[in-house]
């Protein structure tokens, strides 16, 4: 288990369930663009940003692009870290078929290219050894 200090933002439950298998630490939900109209968890991500500072880690398509930009304007820049997956053509695996542009999203990564994401945006990681992927 990786020990993550900041909090982890993710666009849905199924990112969470996937960053749970190996992350110790928060990992808060958004439910994708319900975040735009949701005030109890725009608040609760400030919260976190102010308490621990957040990381975004969105899905690499258009819609976790406008997503993490919504997201990152919720808080002072100081406090949001940003962890980018790489584009994947992939489907995951409970999906019947293709996402509308054909990439993976978070969930469907592996721990390793999560892992290396997360580090490489700065996030404090303990349990860690060695060096991130160029």
């Amino acid at each position: 288990m990786y020990r993550v200090s900041e909090a982890i933002v993710v666009e849905g439950v199924y990112d969470k369930i996937k960053l749970s298998q190996f992350i110790d630490g928060v990992i808060f939900v958004t439910g994708g663009f319900s975040v735009f109209n949701n005030k109890a968890a725009q608040s609760s991500i400030r919260t976190l940003a102010e308490k621990t500072g957040i990381v975004i880690l969105s899905d690499s398509d258009s819609a976790g692009i406008k997503i993490r930009n919504f997201i990152k304007q919720l808080s002072p820049d100081s406090k949001v870290l940003h962890a980018y997956v790489p584009e994947m053509k992939g489907r995951e695996k409970r999906k019947e078929k293709d996402s509308k542009e054909g990439l993976l999203g978070v969930e469907g990564m592996s721990e390793d290219v999560i892992i290396d994401a997360i580090i490489k945006s700065g996030a404090t990681v303990e349990g860690f050894s060695g060096t991130p992927k160029a």
